[in-house]
Formats: structure tokens, sequence, C-alpha cells
């Protein structure tokens, strides 16, 4: 059963504001602008994935929309374990229930660090080993 998963971080977003809550915070042009060279470069690689899901932030649901429809990906569906700071076992634990019902290729749009430690846990570590910046594309196979 050959897979390849596609972890992407979110492209730019607004910046935070104390006083206002993290999870409507939108894409900046600059995040919009980043999210399309994604695309392209997906399309220039030949990545194909046949199944899109994104945290339900707006951040990730935008950057998901727009590599969606600028590379011809099927639309993206929310998946809630890809919400930020959702713990690190946790969403092992659904990836895992999951994999079975995936498709050769997947594309997952969340954040960080929580991208960071699930595919470091993926690979077998205890501890983070890499970290992904935004807009940043990270393929397991």
């Amino acid at each position: 059963m050959d897979k390849t998963l596609y972890f992407l971080r979110h492209a730019t977003a607004e910046l935070r504001q104390p006083e206002l809550p993290d999870r409507p915070r939108q894409l900046i042009v600059k995040g919009q602008a980043q999210a399309q060279r994604v695309a392209a470069f997906m399309q220039r690689q030949q990545l194909a994935p046949e199944l899109v899901f994104a945290s339900p932030y707006q951040r990730a649901s935008q950057t998901a929309q727009i590599i969606c429809d600028v590379a011809g990906f099927p639309a993206h569906q929310p998946l809630d374990w890809l919400a930020l700071e959702t713990p690190t076992e946790q969403a092992l634990v659904a990836l895992r229930q999951l994999l079975p019902q995936l498709p050769s290729q997947t594309l997952f749009v969340g954040h960080e660090p929580d991208f960071s430690l699930l595919i470091s846990r993926l690979l077998g570590m205890s501890a983070p080993a890499l970290q992904i910046k935004k807009a940043s594309l990270c393929a397991l196979v």
C-alpha cells in the first residue's frame, strides 16, 4: 500500500492580536501569492493529490482553497484534528485510522508546530526533527 502524504503549512496570515480570536485570521496578499506559488510548484512537479484536507481555521482553509483552485485539485474538506494545537497523539491516532482509506496521494493543510511534531512522530522520533515554514510543503512517501 504505497501512499504519499503531503503536509503544507498554511501561508502567511494576518498578525495575531491579543484581543481578537485566532481562528478567523485570514491570509494577507503575501500569503495568497505564496499559496499560488505552491500550487504552481506542485503542478510543475506533477504532484496530484486526490484528496485534500485542511484545518478548520480560516488561514488554512484559504490556503487549501487557493491550491485546489490554481492546481485543479479536488475541493478541500475540513478535518477537525488538523486544527491548531491538536495534541500530537490525537492527530497520530486519527491519521492512522484514516490511512487505509486514503488514496495514493493526499494533501493536508495545517499549522506549526503541530505538523513538525506529527511528522517527527511518523518518522519515529520523539522530538521535532524539522520546522516547517509558512507555505512550505513536506512529503512522506
